[in-house]
């Protein structure tokens, strides 16, 4: 019978019908004599096995099975002794089959069972417990399993263990091995943890006996071993352990005080690293590119702890230990990312440091000071100010700075020059760039360093400035580009060859620095060579072979590749989360951080994401292939958006920001909630500036292009980028967009005060759009903590806010964005309308609007015009001012912004340049109605005899400081197309038939009218404008006035007396004064003349220049009695001024009256000879005052050309003939000089260089052609000033 029958019998397990056969002394009396059978045939050994086997199996009652079967009644004390050991035994025989694994359940319950025999059997008999722990105690090294299940039953206690096994020598190694291995099964198991932190209890113990102290002892070298391993394991191997939480298993003093000695330990574990290696390397310990396991540790301790107690920590190891820099940096890293009060803590131990440190010049503390500091920069803004600011600020001028005296100066640029050789070029560059305060007698020592740091950065190749270094990275990555290409095509034919290609050969002799210095670093770029050599591999063995690579960069190029594999090796066993990176994209990198920080923020939308946040800008700036440093911005971005140079990955990474943003802002109510992330996230959008340029043009084309297209949820996200855009910096950033290719302006200014300057309000559609995102963007401004809304909300802002709200409100009253503007608070209202929108802004929207369109009326539309300009700025303006001051504002703010409406029609046709099609047509129709408003705003105003016209005093102003006589006339011509929409007598008096001032119009008349004349007189319709404007003057005396100080104006009505005529004939019938008298009677000889020219009248008797220009009107009519007139004409000075209003015709090559005036001129010229000398002399200078300046300017060219084409001219002969020629030569020379004596100034000079050659020329060709009377009377005056080469032509012609 098996001991489970027995057992089964002796606890009555057999049917209850059968125990009811005997009586209860016969059942007493069975028992004895079966448990004297089973004594007698008792086998520990297998009882003890079946016994734990059944238990560990069954749910029986281990305490009353063991009761019944080993009981002190029935047995022997030696024979419990043998079942103790039996059992004892068993437990080591079980521990060590799974010696080199972990054990499995069924081992653990079997265990379990065997511990609780043993307790039963302590509890049970007397035993030894000397030799119970002897028989424990003796193996080498019990699973810490089986420790804890001793210790939970009370068997042996841990500490009893762990102080028996203190003078074990290889003991604590084997423990805290174990303890590792278990981590990755066991980090949650209750068991596992109870007993590292009842070690770390013990560890910590206080109490002073000497038995309590070799147990702190040996637990305490069991931690640091554990966590010496732990680090090593994530450090080393980059491999990954699980983390342990304790939090429930221990106080919270105690997991304190273990977490600051767990990061001493680690910072001083493995000492090796050097400080000029932790310089070049410690870009490489950055909390984004350390392994989730390991900063999973480092949070563990960091947790627990505040930022004080952390910093206090470090302060404690870095005075008193040597440290592990990689541990150091990369710890710091962490506690800078996670804890955000610590940065702050940092700075100023830093800044503690500096001053102890160059006042003592300590070293140590220098090391430490700015080994910290660059490694929290390189966290970037998020937690840390950038290197170059850090630097700048911590060494500028003030009594904060620590090296502000001559020896702490001098001792800061000894420790930057001992470190020019391991820095890298971002930190020697902001050195230089924002250069420290120097001190007096010491800046002899820095311009040294920054001679050594040029040098530096010259061997490195690196640029100083940043607009270099962008075009030369560019420019390195297309060389390098073509190089590979090139690299691509030997390997090409050397497979097919086995030979090196020629190409290469020659390359390596004829062109060395190439092939050293460009060819072959990027045909040794290192990476992970394959087990088998690959084609490449091959290509640079035979290169190395003929000695074409040489062995030192063979070596190093091997060794590179060689730590590239180990790199990729490391990543091998990585945990989950690397894992899954290694097995995407870069931008599918991105895409998951950029999940994994959406997700954070629907969870906790109000917490800081700083280590998220960090995480994303490691993947922007991998997937930008940006640089980590922050001391090149740029000063002005350049956006091109008709033909952007930007790549796809680029767009592809905008495209991926943008989309979370949206998601960001459809799940997260930013009105409401209170958030922070925004403040992280634009933060690294700002750092990395390989974005802006894509992501802002992207922007712009969404708003500008698809604005209206776009559906709520990304009208909204669109307000919000921009607001927050505005706030982190981007949006102030000064940017030059162009936005087409063609004519169109280049934009300049901050980018977001661009976007509402440029927002369209051409339709219905774009106002509304443009409304809303303007609501979008100040609800966002307003959920934004510490900022004054008014300081983002610039003037082009509001004046576009509030035209677009009240036209909207005027015309779509319910739309959603009226409601909400509605719905504002008073301060946000107030913002809103801080400053009132002008009425000339309003005009200058206005006249964007597209009428007629689908949801707009151009009756509807002038309807909306005529209220808001009569009844809210006209009626409803300033109580202070008077009706008719408003009358005269408004007219004045109209007619600016017409003309430049009717400049840009000029500037930018429709036909040239595509951007905005259909644009001059839309101005037309709106400018024609504006127009004819400025109109019944004129009507409105009333008469001022004291005042100039508001017509005059805009032309005025508008002409002042316009600079170059071309700038004028541009001007000018713009001003006379507006102005001839207007009534005539606008520009004299403000309403028809009254007085006023009349010196102004005069002045513009003269002074600006005048740069449009082609010839020697106002053009028709000006002139006629002029004649109208005068017709509706209240008095002779007016009129008079007006001729006598505008003698062109005169001059040019008696040329255009065909035109003129009639209105010069009611002027008479209504005035009776001098000058219309002259005028008329002027006017009626021509009409005579011009009638009969057979009967020659006698002259009437006027000034001089007003029969000159009745001479030329009979020209303009092509009269055949001028030619007659010449002849009978005896006063020499009408032929005289006649000779010059002809060349003032021959000015103008495409004059309809050019072959009259050429036939006449000639004609005058050999009937009266001395006109030519009056005309070369400085006789003519009586003219200027009549004359436009620019014509008087040419009078000498013009002439010199005529006499070049009239070779064939009577007045060549002349005896004065070449001194005439000289002389206007040399006024040509002097006005192309612009010196003194000529005939205008150098501005104004219109002759090319090509012409003066020309007429030179023929100078030197009529002084080989002159005869010796002509060249005797030429004086030495007609000779100076002619050049050089004239004067010796004339030796040369004199000498023969």
């Amino acid at each position: 019978m098996s001991n489970s029958h027995l057992i089964q019998e002796v606890q009555g397990s057999y049917p209850e019908q059968n125990a009811e056969i005997l009586s209860l002394r016969s059942r007493e009396e069975l028992k004895n004599a079966v448990l004297q059978l089973v004594t007698y045939h008792y086998n520990n050994s297998a009882a003890v096995t079946e016994v734990a086997d059944l238990l560990s199996t069954s749910d029986l009652n281990v305490k009353g099975v063991l009761e019944s079967c080993v009981s002190s009644t029935s047995q022997s004390e030696a024979n419990a002794l043998s079942t103790l050991e039996t059992c004892v035994n068993s437990i080591l025989s079980l521990v060590e089959k799974p010696r080199n694994s972990s054990l499995n359940e069924e081992l653990k319950g079997k265990l379990t069972c065997l511990v609780r025999m043993v307790r039963e059997m302590i509890d049970r008999q007397t035993v030894n417990r000397p030799r119970l722990l002897n028989l424990f105690c003796n193996e080498r090294m019990l699973p810490i399993f089986v420790v804890w299940v001793l210790h939970k039953e009370e068997v042996m206690a841990l500490d009893t263990y762990l102080s028996f096994k203190y003078s074990s020598p290889d003991f604590v190694e084997a423990f805290s091995s174990e303890l590792i291995s278990d981590l990755s099964t066991c980090s949650d198991e209750p068991w596992y943890l109870e007993i590292l932190s009842l070690v770390i209890r013990n560890s910590q113990s206080t109490q002073r006996d000497k038995d309590a102290g070799r147990l702190r002892k040996i637990s305490k070298h069991i931690l640091d071993l554990f966590y010496k391993k732990a680090l090593d394991e994530l450090m080393m191997n980059s491999g990954t352990l699980n983390t342990v939480d304790l939090s429930d298993c221990c106080s919270t003093d105690i997991l304190k005080k273990h977490c600051l000695s767990t990061i001493s330990l680690w910072m001083s574990h493995r000492p090796e690293l050097k400080v000029a290696d932790a310089l070049k390397r410690q870009r490489e310990w950055t909390y984004s590119k350390l392994s989730s396991s390991l900063i999973l540790w480092y949070k563990q301790c960091l947790v627990m702890l505040e930022a004080v107690d952390v910093l206090e920590q470090m302060k404690v190891v870095m005075e008193t230990q040597e440290v592990n820099w990689h541990a150091v940096l990369s710890f710091l890293s962490t506690a800078v990312v996670c804890m955000p009060g610590l940065s702050s803590l940092i700075q100023d131990y830093v800044g503690v440091l500096l001053r102890d440190g160059l006042e003592s010049s300590n070293l140590e503390n220098l090391v430490i000071a700015f080994l910290f500091t660059r490694q929290c920069c390189y966290e970037g803004p998020l937690v840390f100010d950038s290197y170059p600011d850090w630097f700048q600020k911590m060494f500028s001028e003030s009594p904060q700075n620590p090296a502000g005296s001559r020896k702490t100066f001098m001792c800061l640029i000894k420790f930057l020059t001992d470190m020019v050789p391991f820095e890298s070029s971002s930190h020697l560059k902001a050195h230089i760039v924002r250069p420290p305060y120097v001190p007096p007698k010491c800046r002899e020592l820095f311009t040294d360093y920054i001679m050594l740091v040029k040098t530096r950065l010259a061997d490195l190749k690196q640029p100083l400035d940043a607009e270099s270094e962008d075009k030369d990275q560019g420019s390195r990555k297309k060389v390098n580009e073509q190089i590979e290409e090139d690299i691509q095509k030997a390997l090409v034919v050397f497979k097919s060859t086995k030979k090196i290609p020629t190409s290469i050969m020659e390359a390596s002799i004829f062109r060395k620095p190439y092939y050293v210095g460009r060819f072959l670093p990027v045909l040794l770029k290192p990476r992970a060579l394959p087990d088998i050599p690959d084609l490449r591999m091959k290509f640079i063995d035979t290169l190395k072979l003929v000695e074409k690579i040489p062995l030192t960069l063979y070596n190093n190029y091997i060794t590179a590749c060689k730590a590239e594999s180990s790199r990729l090796l490391e990543g091998v066993f990585l945990d989950e989360e690397e894992d899954m990176d290694m097995e995407l994209t870069e931008t599918e990198q991105l895409q998951r951080r950029l999940d994994q920080l959406l997700k954070a923020i629907q969870e906790n939308p109000s917490n800081r994401m700083i280590e998220q946040c960090s995480l994303v800008r490691e993947k922007l700036l991998s997937c930008l292939n940006s640089e980590d440093n922050s001391e090149c911005n740029h000063a002005c971005l350049l956006l091109n958006m008709d033909a952007a140079d930007i790549s796809i990955p680029n767009i592809k990474v905008v495209d991926q920001l943008l989309e979370f943003l949206a998601s960001a802002c459809q799940t997260v109510n930013i009105k409401t909630d209170t958030v922070s992330w925004p403040q992280d996230f634009f933060t690294v959008l700002k750092e990395v500036k390989e974005s802006h340029s894509a992501l802002l043009i992207r922007i712009w084309k969404l708003v500008m292009e698809q604005g209206f297209e776009l559906e709520c949820h990304h009208i909204k996200t669109l307000g919000f980028l921009l607001a927050y855009l505005h706030h982190i910096y981007l949006g102030s950033l000064e940017v030059e967009i162009i936005t087409c290719q063609n004519s169109c302006q280049t934009l300049h200014g901050k980018f977001v005060n661009l976007i509402w300057q440029e927002l369209p309000v051409t339709t219905s559609k774009w106002r509304k759009f443009s409304l809303r995102i303007m609501m979008e963007y100040v609800s966002s401004l307003s959920s934004m903590n510490g900022i004054v809304i008014k300081e983002f909300l610039p003037d082009t802002f509001l004046y576009k806010f509030q035209f677009l709200y009240h036209h909207i409100k005027y015309f779509h009253h319910g739309d959603q964005s009226v409601e909400d503007i509605s719905n504002l608070s008073e301060e946000i209202k107030a913002s809103l309308y801080r400053v009132k929108l002008s009425f000339r802004s309003w005009v200058h929207l206005e006249m964007e609007v597209t009428v007629p369109e689908d949801e707009l009326s151009y009756g509807d539309w002038q309807t909306y015009v005529y209220d808001t300009v009569f009844n809210v700025y006209l009626m409803g303006g300033s109580v202070e001012q008077s009706m008719n001051k408003r009358c005269r504002i408004l007219c004045s703010e109209l007619f600016t912004e017409l003309l430049l409406n009717f400049q840009r029609q000029v500037v930018v046709p429709v036909p040239v340049c595509n951007c905005k099609e259909g644009e001059s047509f839309r101005q037309t129709d709106t400018q024609h109605h504006f127009t004819a408003t400025l109109q019944t705003l004129i009507s409105y105003m009333e008469p001022d005899d004291k005042s100039d016209a508001w017509l005059a005093q805009k032309i005025q102003d508008i002409m002042e400081g316009r600079g170059s006589r071309l700038n004028q006339e541009f001007y000018i011509q713009t001003v006379v197309r507006l102005i001839s929409c207007l009534p005539a007598y606008s520009i004299f008096v403000n309403c028809p038939s009254t007085s006023g001032a009349l010196d102004l119009p005069c002045q513009i008349i003269n002074k600006y009218f005048s740069l449009l004349c082609r010839h020697g007189y106002l053009p028709t319709s000006i002139t006629l404008y002029i004649l109208q404007g005068m017709s509706q003057l209240a008095s002779s005396e007016d009129i008079e006035t007006v001729l006598k100080n505008c003698p062109l104006l005169t001059l040019s009505i008696v040329v255009h007396t065909q035109v003129t005529k009639n209105l010069l004939k009611r002027l008479c019938k209504r005035h009776s004064c001098p000058e219309l008298a002259y005028l008329m009677k002027i006017t009626d000889w021509v009409e005579s003349c011009r009638m009969r020219p057979d009967t020659l009248l006698p002259v009437v008797n006027v000034t001089d220049p007003r029969r000159c220009a009745a001479l030329l009107s009979l020209v303009h009519v092509r009269s055949s009695s001028v030619t007659e007139i010449i002849k009978a004409e005896k006063d020499s000075k009408v032929l005289e001024g006649f000779a010059v209003l002809l060349v003032t015709e021959l000015s103008d090559s495409k004059n309809q009256f050019y072959g009259e005036a050429q036939t006449v001129l000639n004609y005058l010229l050999s009937s009266a000879p001395g006109s030519l000398s009056y005309l070369a002399g400085d006789g003519k200078q009586e003219w200027r005052t009549l004359l436009p300046e620019s014509l008087f300017c040419l009078l000498p060219y013009t002439l010199l050309r005529f006499l070049e084409k009239s070779q064939t001219s009577p007045c060549q002969s002349e005896l004065t003939y070449i001194s005439s020629v000289l002389l206007l030569y040399r006024d040509v020379l002097r006005s192309m000089e612009g010196l003194p004596g000529g005939s205008c100034k150098q501005d104004q000079n219109e002759i090319l260089i090509h012409d003066w050659t020309e007429i030179s020329e023929f100078v030197k060709g009529c002084l080989k052609s002159a005869t010796k009377d002509q060249l005797r009377n030429v004086s030495k005056e007609a000779l100076n000033g002619c050049g050089a080469d004239i004067i010796l032509v004339y030796k040369q012609v004199v000498s023969r």
